[in-house]
């Protein structure tokens, strides 16, 4: 495609925020993990997005909002690909395998982001910080409500909710972090499957 082509027109810039939202979360992406965090630039961003450096402003004030934007777009992604998924899903155990296997799917989809999480969150500005663990929060009880209906419904045992949440995020993170290790001997699909029977023999009765 030509860099005319894959300009965004000043039209779909005012008209499409969702778009030129998208085009510059993914080209911060791509640009941390190529340059590094301090040496890319938002003029930098905005070119690789084909976003005016003006239109780009609009949306970012400083390099902490887009992490901050990188962060919300992993958990939109896994937020809106959920719903369809379990809609009509009663059962909480086939309801927290698909949660399960569509996060780990996304943490590995989306990698490349979840690794400048890890790495630049330290470096955020307090906002953006509490912005990220909150969001991080929020996608813990997606599984902790799950769970929580498990142990109502007599179908899981009683356990640590908040902790048993937090133990399938760190399983998902894991994969990117460790991911050196684990993909010597072990595919994304084979991975999930061990990884899902040990959190269900943990909470099977």
């Amino acid at each position: 495609m030509s860099d005319i082509k894959s300009r965004l027109t000043v039209l779909d810039q005012i008209t499409s925020k969702d778009k030129v939202r998208k085009r510059i979360i993914d080209a911060a992406s791509a640009l941390y993990a190529r340059k590094g965090f301090r040496a890319t630039a938002i003029e930098e961003i905005a070119e690789a997005a084909g976003v005016a450096l003006p239109v780009a402003y609009q949306y970012i004030k400083n390099k902490s909002e887009i992490m901050r934007m990188i962060m919300e777009d992993v958990f939109d992604v896994f937020q809106d690909s959920l719903r369809p998924q379990i809609r009509g899903v009663i059962d909480p155990e086939e309801k927290l395998a698909i949660a399960f296997i569509l996060y780990f799917r996304v943490v590995d989809q989306q990698r490349e982001k979840a690794l400048l999480i890890y790495q630049k969150s330290s470096s955020l500005d307090k906002l953006s910080k509490a912005r990220i663990m909150q969001l991080e929060v929020d996608v813990s009880k997606i599984f902790g409500d799950i769970i929580k209906e498990g142990i109502d419904q007599g179908i899981f045992q009683a356990v640590d909710v908040d902790l048993m949440a937090y133990n399938i995020i760190m399983m998902a993170h894991m994969w990117v972090l460790k991911g050196w290790h684990f993909k010597k001997r072990l595919t994304l699909d084979r991975y999930i499957d061990l990884q899902l029977a040990t959190i269900m023999r943990a909470l099977r009765k």
